[in-house]
């Protein structure tokens, strides 16, 4: 069974990740992950059973006029669905992982025939140490699995890992890869 991309975008974007579950099954074929919305673009991550693999999609999507519309997007497979409760930081190999990025142009073309504007996301792994991470301003509770979404349109951001007291534990660079401590 597969899921209807732009509809369950869009339900998520509006309504939040609204079940957690702990795996996929036979009659559990797909759920959504996590997302993010920067101003009018915004990014679906959803894990999808497929024979003998997992498919993680993510979708992006531009806002015009009050309604959504699909871009396009990417995805990898896996040996597992990533919806189990996330690793320790030494399981991970550190408090922040980037797994994979991507991006979509947004198809709008300047009279001055600069280059097209492009939405980016990148999916993070984020260790049961951190509670919640800062993406450029953004606070964000890190869920049970550890996935998170981050989208952007500029420059790839800065996302810092915070304690549960709020005390910065890393920051991740989306630019270079490198993590470093505070």
């Amino acid at each position: 069974m597969s899921y209807d991309r732009q509809a369950e975008s869009v339900r998520l974007l509006e309504s939040g990740v609204t079940s957690d579950p702990v795996r996929l099954s036979r009659r559990r074929r797909f759920a959504a992950v996590a997302y993010d919305v920067l101003g009018d673009v915004a990014a679906a991550w959803f894990v999808r059973r497929g024979h003998n693999t997992f498919w993680h999609e993510i979708h992006t999507l531009s806002r015009r006029g009050g309604v959504w519309n699909y871009l396009g997007g990417g995805g990898h497979d896996a040996d597992d669905d990533g919806l189990a409760d996330r690793p320790r930081a030494a399981e991970l190999g550190g408090l922040l992982v980037s797994h994979g990025s991507g991006s979509t142009s947004l198809g709008q073309r300047s009279l001055l025939s600069l280059p097209t504007r492009f939405v980016s996301y990148a999916e993070l792994l984020v260790a049961d140490e951190v509670s919640a991470v800062d993406v450029d301003g953004r606070r964000r509770a890190v869920p049970r699995h550890g996935r998170l979404l981050t989208v952007w349109t500029e420059r790839p951001p800065l996302v810092l890992a915070l304690a549960a007291d709020g005390v910065e534990l890393a920051t991740l660079d989306l630019a270079s890869g490198r993590v470093r401590a505070p």
